[in-house]
């Protein structure tokens, strides 16, 4: 006889609710939580230069996904979008070249 394996929703291992959003990125997708306050150290998706990209909060400055820092008067042109809760990698990204059988 086999054991039930309990079957997980996305709602409980994720804390999504009716305010999250799937963002795709270049190996999955990012769940953001708009109604979520960034706090230090936290990863967000926010709209800057005419376009979307990630950055981590850091002491009153956004650090880019590049390295770079938007601080001080550039901070008015960007909107935070909200907070990345999690970032959901496709099976591609662990695809193998040299498999083992």
């Amino acid at each position: 006889m086999h054991a039930a394996v309990p079957k997980l929703k996305l709602e409980e291992i994720c804390g999504v609710n009716r305010s999250s959003c799937l963002v795709e990125t270049p190996s999955g997708y990012a769940i953001i939580q708009p109604d979520m306050m960034p706090k230090e150290g936290a990863r967000v998706l926010v709209a800057a230069l005419g376009q979307l990209q990630f950055a981590v909060v850091m002491g009153g400055v956004l650090i880019t996904e590049d390295g770079e820092s938007i601080e001080g008067d550039a901070l008015e042109d960007v909107n935070v979008v909200g907070v990345v809760t999690f970032f959901v990698n496709g099976a591609i990204a662990f695809t193998d070249e040299n498999p083992v059988l």
